[in-house]
């Protein structure tokens, strides 16, 4: 009985690891700073940047460890395929439209992402 206790909690703290291992996790704005400088300064002068929590570049592109690898983040598709999203007006409206926030307007979307690379 002994030994099958301690054999599924080994299986337990291995199955743990490997999720844990493989969940995606933020690299943090200053990270995505080094090589965006221009979406950063745009991002960290916006209404975004000043929320607490901040709603910074991962909250719309996901999780930078997913595709921060520069071999990845260099090919568009391969990014987009590493879990990189490139937010829409209806990503947006998750949070847009609901208590202070103001509702997502085509006008607004061109406004806010102003930081998008030209």
């Amino acid at each position: 009985m002994k030994k099958a206790i301690v054999i599924i909690l080994t299986l337990a703290v291995a199955l743990l690891f490997v999720m844990s291992a493989s969940a995606a996790t933020k690299v943090g704005a200053e990270k995505c700073k080094m090589c965006h400088k221009l979406q950063y300064d745009s991002w960290a002068a916006s209404k975004h940047a000043a929320q607490n929590p901040k709603v910074d570049c991962e909250t719309c592109h996901g999780p930078g460890s997913d595709y921060s690898k520069m071999s990845v983040m260099k090919n568009p598709a391969a990014a987009k395929a590493a879990g990189l999203i490139m937010p829409t007006m209806a990503d947006c409206a998750k949070c847009h439209g609901k208590g202070k926030v103001p509702a997502m307007t085509p006008e607004l979307f061109a406004k806010v992402h102003a930081h998008k690379a030209k």
